[in-house]
């Protein structure tokens, strides 16, 4: 459970002719995760080469493109890709074909493209006659006929619209070419559909003035509604009835386009998605032929499976090929970056694993800290966030997620919002909060505003802590979340042992066993700093510690813990170094000299003083705690100075404030508890940059 599922390497031969076969079965598999040969390559000595792409693959490609563009012309948005309910499932026993496939595909095609084809001349057809029906309204509602308008011996009529804050500019302009010989009358454009700000007008000029009348029109941005008066009736009344009667037959040839693709929709689109699973299959087993390696007759297949699943797999593909088959297990060395990562968690953990790939998942080599992580991380944020009531809002808001929602993600996250709720309500017994309201918030509120919690409140929400009040304690809270930095910070260099055990490297080991001093001694030079104001604590883990200082020699705790450990580090790392340059050749005075530098660097810089940093960034714990205590008893205030005003006030008061801390708060503990994994604990022991176990399948919802 502490590190990833043991795999082991496959390299399977067999015959060409049964490839299919061996594919075939590795889908029914689904524990077999292919890599390309041509990571294995050279480990062949020439005696097999890469397999050249295959024309299945480009053709079903191409296919899956075209089958893509024609569900999505089909699909509506209220259709869902499993298909028509009750639809029968078309089996995939038999090979695939995809000349049939394709086929069956092409009649399809061109009778939806035709139609779409025919569906989008008609609309563009119907643009046409609806403009004009809109424009003899509009005459219509001047009360004029399409005779009237247009150009006539003595007069010219105009009909068109004008932006509303251009129609005084436009009588003017008239009036300058015209003087008064022309009309021109307007109707506000307001109905629905219509461009806002707009004016219709109707322009009559005399003929001889045309030209600086068209002038004048363009100048005021006048737009004009030409009208085929040609070929229109007289009468308004008549060519609204005749465009009319043509925008209805167009309609009705539109419908009948329409219904023939729902009928297409309705009994075939099943198939197609059908089709296009089929071929995406064919297209993903011809992709996986090209990973494998080749010679005359054989087919090389290179992969990674769980150690459990190895006779699984052997037993399927020699009973799939009648035993035609070499099959070579090996046992994969730790260090070997191809080897992919399959991470085997409780459900109850399971979700933390979202969290460790934020940061990188773990390599082979690594130790999987999802477990650890899934206790710790709901702990730390307990401490940050601590609050009966506010914890069990979380609480429900987990189990909300957990329980109603059906994505995987969110449910995932509902699991990790659940157990932060429930570490939560435990910091809140401990440090005796309950919405805010505590020993202390009603001390402040009696001290600041002379006033008292009423007794029902304060029956309901102040209970005495179970351990302490961390606003009164500040120092000892302090203490304590040192002590915890340094155990969180103490378990990964535990874990960096335990890795340099398992690569059989004694002298790193060693090196990480003195880490683990050099880290005491970090938390021993702190608490020294802190003995004197720690010692009237009323806290009783702290007066032990300050008592067992006390009985210490400074000194002599200042050279055991402090400086030995820093004095052996740096010797290992000086040692380390020099075994390593000499390997490439002899050694100068100048070469030691740089070595001890850097071994000086290594220990004090880079060790001693990481883990002094490390160590006081885990008072983030103390800031956000006291943060999230007094934001809320600031809430408390304001709520009690509003309940003098109304009650209603003050009861929307706090559960605004409380909204608001909530939110903030247990969105910062959130993130600086993430920090505390990603920055201070990852760090000591742990790779990342793993490759995911993807074991071979074919996507299948439709077909079986």
């Amino acid at each position: 459970m502490l590190k990833p599922a043991e795999m082991r390497e496959l390299r399977i031969l067999v015959l060409d002719k049964d490839v299919d076969s061996v594919i075939k079965r590795l889908d029914a598999l689904r524990n077999v995760h292919i890599t390309d040969i041509k990571d294995f390559h050279d480990e062949w000595s020439g005696l097999i080469k890469p397999a050249k792409a295959e024309e299945t693959a480009l053709k079903a490609s191409e296919l899956l493109t075209r089958l893509g563009s024609l569900i999505a012309s089909l699909r509506h948005a209220d259709i869902e890709t499993a298909g028509a309910p009750g639809a029968e499932v078309r089996a995939s026993g038999e090979e695939i074909d995809l000349d049939a496939i394709e086929r069956e595909f092409r009649g399809l095609e061109q009778t939806v493209t035709g139609l779409t084809s025919e569906q989008e001349q008609l609309r563009d057809a119907l643009a046409r006659p609806r403009e004009l029906l809109k424009v003899i309204r509009i005459l219509e509602g001047f009360g004029l006929d399409l005779d009237f308008i247009g150009e006539k011996e003595f007069t010219a009529v105009s009909v068109g619209r004008v932006a509303s804050k251009n129609l005084d500019e436009l009588r003017t302009a008239l009036e300058t070419v015209t003087g008064e010989q022309h009309v021109i009358v307007t109707k506000r454009i307001t109905g629905e559909g219509e461009a806002a700000g707009f004016d219709y007008a109707v322009i009559a000029t005399l003929t001889k003035d045309k030209e600086e009348v068209a002038r004048a029109l363009r100048m005021t941005d006048f737009e004009p509604f030409h009208l085929p008066l040609r070929e229109l009736p007289a009468k308004s009344s008549d060519a609204k009835a005749a465009i009319e009667s043509e925008i209805q037959q167009l309609e009705a040839q539109l419908k009948e386009k329409e219904r023939a693709l729902d009928e297409i929709r309705e009994t075939r689109l099943h198939d197609l998605l059908e089709m296009q699973e089929l071929v995406a299959i064919e297209e993903s087993k011809a992709k996986v032929k090209g990973l494998f390696g080749a010679s005359e007759r054989v087919r090389v297949l290179e992969g990674w499976t769980p150690k459990d699943e190895v006779n699984a797999v052997v037993n399927g593909i020699n009973s799939e090929v009648a035993g035609l088959s070499v099959i070579e297990v090996r046992e994969p060395r730790r260090d070997d970056v191809r080897v992919p990562t399959l991470l085997k968690n409780p459900k109850l953990v399971k979700p933390f694993e979202s969290i460790i790939r934020m940061y990188s998942l773990p390599s082979y080599r690594d130790i999987d800290p999802t477990l650890v992580t899934a206790i710790l991380f709901p702990v730390l944020f307990g401490l940050m966030f601590p609050d009966i009531g506010h914890g069990l809002l979380l609480l429900l808001l987990g189990a909300l997620m957990l329980f109603e929602v059906k994505l995987k993600g969110l449910k995932e996250w509902g699991m990790i919002i659940s157990l932060c709720g429930i570490c939560a309500i435990g910091g809140g017994v401990l440090f005796g909060e309950f919405f805010g309201f505590s020993e202390y918030a009603a001390h402040l509120l009696h001290s600041s505003m002379h006033m008292e919690v009423p007794p029902l409140l304060h029956s309901l929400f102040i209970h005495e802590p179970l351990w302490f009040e961390p606003i009164p304690n500040v120092t000892g809270m302090f203490v304590i979340t040192l002590l915890i930095g340094a155990l969180h910070m103490g378990l990964g260099v535990a874990f960096g042992v335990r890795n340099k055990l398992a690569d059989k490297d004694m002298l790193g080991t060693v090196i990480e066993i003195v880490k683990i001093w050099t880290l005491i001694g970090a938390l021993y030079f702190l608490l020294i700093l802190l003995i004197s104001s720690v010692a009237d604590s009323e806290i009783g883990l702290i007066i032990a510690i300050a008592n067992a200082l006390g009985s210490i020699n400074v000194m002599q705790g200042f050279v055991v813990l402090v400086a030995a450990p820093i004095l052996v580090l740096f010797l290992l790392c000086f040692v380390m170094e020099v075994k390593h340059e000499r390997a490439h050749g002899k050694l100068s005075f100048i070469d030691l000299f740089i070595i001890a530098i850097t071994g000086v660097i290594e220990a004090v810089l880079e060790n001693f003083f990481r883990f002094l940093a490390n160590t006081i960034s885990y008072g983030r714990i103390l800031a956000l705690a006291l943060a999230h205590a007094a934001l809320i008893e600031v809430f408390i205030l304001l709520t009690f100075m509003s309940s003098q005003i109304n009650i209603a006030f003050a009861a929307i008061v706090f559960i605004l404030g409380t909204a608001i801390v909530v939110i903030l708060e247990a969105i910062m503990s959130g993130i600086h508890a993430v920090r505390l994994h990603y920055y201070e604990w990852f760090t000591k022991f742990y790779h990342g940059g793993g490759i995911e176990f993807t074991p071979f399948k074919f996507r299948r919802t439709l077909t079986q």
